[in-house]
């Protein structure tokens, strides 16, 4: 089931193909995604009942992979202090992968592809030895078939296919904080965000306003969180990148030193990544 398991792995050239996350946003603006397109496809999910398995998502990318390589997320899980609660973060990596994908591999995010069909184009793996169920695992083969064929039409019809994907919920939405060098980003929750007045920035959720959302459709957002700041030109959001490598990245009083060493120290980590069985 294409919803559940990975056949073949999306080709690098393909993925180089998705607009950049900057010209991603200012795309999505162009279209009016959020007023003029969002309601209409947040209903396809609402009809075939799948909006709470998967989320509307802004296409993009943010590296370029080698052949054979692909963006592979993995949830940390950080421990609070002083008795608060864990927090969840997501990292995503260029890893390689084998041209025959282990059946630990997961989609997470998909795409209309050229022939009209969804295709993942980022994953995720289960650790060894794990057997996790997945919420979405729930959604029958016939009702994702019957799904992706209306969705991937109404896409096509719209002209969106550059623009508009879908995410499983299972894999966090937040602030994006993107590490070049590394060719990894950090998806952070935003409750755990402090943006200073100060930096002029705010988080944009993306959320379809209510007067703009068809009754009785539930909240719709595009799965994506950017800092968007307000310039002489209007409201833009910048690709945002850390030049740094190491937690000096981040201004400690947007995001908690707690959290960002946990997530570099991760990030580091030889072994974060290569307790996912397709690595290596």
């Amino acid at each position: 089931m294409t919803h559940v398991t990975v056949d073949s792995i999306l080709p690098a050239e393909v993925y180089n193909s998705l607009l950049i996350d900057h010209d991603a946003t200012k795309q999505s603006a162009l279209l009016k995604l959020k007023s003029q397109h969002v309601p209409a496809l947040a209903k396809v999910l609402v009809v075939h009942r799948v909006s709470g398995y998967v989320e509307l998502h802004l296409l993009h990318r943010h590296f370029v992979l080698q052949e054979g390589e692909v963006m592979l997320h993995k949830p940390l899980v950080i421990p609070g202090s002083n008795g608060d609660s864990s927090t969840t973060v997501d990292i995503a990596k260029a890893v390689s992968c084998p041209s025959t994908p282990k059946p630990s591999l997961f989609p997470l995010m998909w795409m209309v592809s050229s022939t009209g069909g969804l295709i993942a184009y980022e994953y995720g793996a289960l650790e060894n030895g794990s057997s996790q169920r997945r919420k979405i695992m729930d959604i029958s083969e016939e009702t994702w078939n019957a799904f992706a064929q209306n969705f991937c039409a109404h896409v096509k019809a719209t002209g969106l296919q550059d623009i508009i994907s879908l995410k499983d919920k299972s894999c966090m939405s937040g602030g994006e904080y993107v590490v070049p060098s590394k060719r990894a980003l950090f998806r952070v929750p935003s409750s755990i965000i402090n943006l200073q007045a100060s930096s002029g920035w705010t988080l944009e959720h993306n959320v379809v306003p209510e007067e703009n959302r068809p009754s009785p459709l539930p909240e719709c957002t595009d799965g994506h969180v950017t800092k968007t700041k307000q310039t002489t030109g209007g409201t833009v959001a910048v690709y945002h990148k850390t030049e740094e490598d190491g937690p000096d990245a981040f201004d400690p009083r947007e995001v908690d030193p707690l959290y960002t060493n946990r997530m570099w120290d991760a990030l580091k980590s030889q072994d974060f990544f290569t307790t996912c069985p397709i690595v290596g």
